[in-house]
């Protein structure tokens, strides 16, 4: 048991989940948080991670052969057991999806109670990793960030009832209640100036992240517009913004 007082509060750090299609730049965004990362990745497309790394990102980058493994990474950090500023989640998703394969094991189909085991094995996970923004016995706090597709939900006749993180089972409704901020990341083809050598500038295509508040519906889909206005989601912005309304609040 641990007791928080205003001392041990005052020093938290933050959760934050990005979510969106493929190539939106989760990936991107996440590894803009402070170093040391410890860098859980689970999507099987490893391009953009190893770019990073390559150009010098300051993270230790995990992959696991089983979810169990993840799990006990989850009680070592929740233990404080590791040097680092920020861990990484890349993504939720395929974590998810590795834990329903470990359960399944050679079964046709799950059975109702190993969905059961899914849900509270989720829960825990990631309680554990949340705990890990709040200080332990004068050990560091990290900063979580959890990247995750969205799927649509439909109901029988197919009209969409909700937009929700793509994991099979109840945890999909539950796991962004979890986080601080939530942000919606996507991508479009825009052009760029670039300035030319004799003077002048030339458009060229350019590939843009754009990254939005989640708006209060749960019809949020990556389909049509009507999204908030876009913001820079990399960390240093977010700190500006966070900063600047705490400023104008106080």
């Amino acid at each position: 048991m641990q007791i928080m007082t205003a001392e041990n509060f005052g020093t938290a750090k933050e959760s934050i989940g990005y979510k969106g299609p493929p190539g939106g730049g989760k990936t991107t965004y996440a590894a803009s948080w402070p170093g040391p990362v410890e860098w859980c990745q689970f999507d099987v497309n490893q391009k953009t991670i190893r770019e990073l790394v390559l150009g010098g990102l300051d993270a230790r980058v995990y992959t696991f052969d089983t979810h169990t493994e993840f799990e006990d990474f989850a009680r070592k950090a929740r233990r404080r057991e590791f040097e680092a500023s920020t861990i990484v989640v890349d993504t939720v998703d395929f974590a998810s999806a590795m834990l329903i394969r470990d359960i399944q094991g050679t079964q046709i189909k799950m059975k109702i109670q190993d969905w059961g085991k899914v849900l509270t094995r989720l829960q825990t996970t990631y309680a554990n990793l949340m705990s890990c923004t709040a200080p332990l016995d004068g050990r560091p706090s990290y900063n979580v960030v959890l990247c995750y597709h969205l799927i649509d939900v439909t109901d029988d006749s197919g009209g969409l009832m909700k937009v929700a993180p793509k994991i099979q089972g109840g945890f999909k409704d539950e796991l962004e209640a979890y986080l601080d901020t939530v942000l919606y990341c996507s991508s479009a083809m825009k052009s760029v100036i670039e300035k030319q050598p004799g003077g002048g500038g030339k458009a060229v295509p350019s590939k843009v992240f754009e990254c939005h508040s989640v708006p209060p519906t749960p019809h949020h889909t990556c389909k049509g517009g009507g999204l908030p206005p876009i913001l820079d989601g990399s960390y240093p912005n977010l700190m500006k913004l966070w900063n600047r309304i705490e400023g104008e609040v106080g």
